[in-house]
């Protein structure tokens, strides 16, 4: 996302306030609740959720706004949003970041002093952020497994730097080389 000239993230809608400092479109496409009940029932959304008594989501329309830009959209998505997604006509390459082994993900908090989620049980602060570990290595490995057929690119994250570059050759090589594409893809 470093390159704002090449990628961007679609602009995402919530049903909430504009609050202070916020640009209408910018920051979120501000609509009311009714609306965005209205947009969900419609499958305008690739995914949405509500937070706080107001929902948020990422619609079809501000992916297509990105794309007609020139640009190449970035997307974090929840992998039940791939299935939507995949059978748009927005026709994405999805890419499944995933964690590296236990020890490479401790050594990499180590290395970074990034720190651990704050638990609310009384554990002590290195069983927790253990746990916390080992749950983002569980969660990749049941988003592979149930997802995984989605994906058309896997990328093991040991190494922040190199995982980007390794995605940003895939990208360069799929920009440069023919692709072969579900054949729905080519009726539409």
């Amino acid at each position: 996302m470093a390159d704002s000239e090449r990628f961007a993230a679609a602009i995402p809608h919530t049903s909430r306030a504009q609050r202070e400092g916020e640009v209408p479109g910018q920051d979120y496409h501000f609509i009311s609740r009714q609306q965005f009940e209205s947009d969900i029932l419609a499958r305008k959304f690739v995914e949405h959720g509500e937070y706080e008594k107001a929902y948020y989501g990422t619609s079809l329309e501000a992916i297509r706004a990105v794309v007609a830009s020139g640009k190449i959209c970035v997307l974090n998505l929840h992998p039940q949003s791939l299935k939507l997604l995949r059978s748009s006509d927005l026709k994405p390459y999805t890419v499944l970041v995933a964690p590296p082994s236990l020890e490479k993900l401790r050594q990499k908090r180590i290395r970074t002093g990034e720190p651990y989620k704050v638990s609310s049980n009384r554990q002590s602060s290195s069983t927790s952020g253990e746990e916390e570990l080992k749950e983002i290595i569980a969660t990749a490995r049941d988003m592979e497994a149930r997802w995984g057929h989605l994906f058309d690119m896997i990328i093991i994250n040991n190494d922040t730097e190199r995982a980007y570059h390794q995605l940003l050759a895939e990208i360069n090589s799929l920009e440069r080389e023919p692709q072969w594409v579900p054949s729905s893809w080519l009726h539409n």
